[in-house]
């Protein structure tokens, strides 16, 4: 099985993906924080190994082939499932999940 998540230039709208959404409800964090906690433990492990990385698609692959305006190319990572795991183990150490009542 495989994970993905999505990889977008700082300060852009992020598009949704299931360890997104759950980082969310999780921790109680917001779309920016927790977003950006993901991407930095997949970019540490990937600089370790970028071998983690099992695909990388860009999200709008059209702009590949025709891109006049230089627009930025925002990409789907494929991970898999145990990349994922340490990746909600690292968000384990580092945040509070919220209670749910």
């Amino acid at each position: 099985m495989s994970t993905d998540i999505y990889e977008s230039m700082a300060g852009r709208s992020i598009s949704t993906y299931d360890l997104l959404d759950e980082t969310m409800a999780t921790y109680g964090l917001d779309r920016i924080t927790a977003h950006e906690a993901i991407a930095a433990f997949l970019s540490g492990l990937t600089d370790d190994d970028p071998a983690l990385i099992i695909e990388r698609t860009p999200v709008r692959p059209e702009l590949l082939k025709n891109n006049p305006t230089d627009l930025d190319i925002d990409h789907w990572v494929t991970v898999s499932d145990e990349t994922a795991d340490h990746i909600r183990g690292a968000l384990a150490a580092t945040f509070e999940p919220i209670a749910h009542a």
